[in-house]
């Protein structure tokens, strides 16, 4: 037997060894070559929510999303009812702006601006602007309290409007996912915002049980926090929002409509 030879057992082994490095390597490859998206948009939409404060029936909530041409709106319009009308008579607005064209959707979409009107020249209005910097920062410009201040950040910074359809995305991309943090800018702040998942439940919507997964958001270092239950079959859109401050229920709303575009 010629002892340079090698034995048969020994071929088998090297030829596996030998498939299992090209197959990782092509694997590696193709994962290259076709990444994965970091953003996704429940399609376009208008939301109706129910809002109640100490267990009445204030108002509602509208929520439009318009996505086209590369660009979002993402509005919201609260608007008293019944006895709250004697409180409060104005229709408080939010609007969120961002760019995020077609050949970018491997990327976060760039948030613009955001304002906030409760009604006209009242002193928690709020504008902010958001700027790309060539340092790979963003710039935070901003009015609140008839006041203007200026922030500079290297994280990833979103209004207070888009927390929830952060979360809808995290769930589309990995409807397994346990919990995330986001950054949020607020009134010439920026918090750090963490979602922890509770529970697969279900929701009534329309004497129909839904399919839902129940989350808990927590504000870091408030004494604010939410429950919010997501609707499994509905892009992850809230089913239900309940707010806390000090432990005590202080709004919850409830979707009553939804129509997608």
């Amino acid at each position: 037997m010629d002892r340079q030879s090698t034995h048969p057992l020994m071929n088998s082994i090297l030829n596996i060894v030998l498939w299992l490095v090209i197959f990782h390597s092509q694997a590696a490859n193709l994962s290259d070559a076709n990444p994965q998206p970091k953003f996704k948009l429940p399609p376009n939409h208008q939301s109706i929510y129910q809002i109640e404060k100490y267990n009445t029936d204030v108002g509602e909530m509208k929520n439009t999303l318009d996505y086209h041409d590369g660009i979002i709106h993402y509005s919201s319009i609260a608007e008293a009812k019944g006895i709250a009308t004697f409180f409060f008579s104005a229709a408080p607005t939010e609007l969120s702006l961002l760019s995020w064209p077609e050949n970018m959707a491997l990327t976060f979409p760039q948030q613009q601006s955001f304002n906030f009107v409760q009604e006209k020249d009242h002193k928690k209005n709020q504008h902010i602007e958001f700027k790309s910097l060539k340092t790979d920062e963003t710039l935070i410009e901003g009015s609140y309290k008839y006041k203007s201040y200026s922030l500079t950040t290297n994280k990833k910074v979103w209004s207070r409007q888009l927390l929830l359809l952060l979360i809808s995305s995290d769930f589309q991309l990995n409807p397994n996912r346990n919990s995330n943090s986001f950054f949020i800018t607020d009134k010439g702040q920026i918090n750090k915002y963490t979602y922890t998942v509770l529970t697969d439940t279900s929701v009534e919507y329309h004497n129909k049980p839904l399919p839902a997964v129940k989350v808990k958001i927590i504000k870091e270092d408030s004494n604010r926090m939410s429950y919010v239950w997501l609707s499994k079959t509905q892009y992850f859109l809230p089913l239900i929002i309940e707010q806390y401050k000090n432990n005590d229920l202080n709004v919850r709303m409830q979707l009553t409509q939804l129509k997608l575009k």
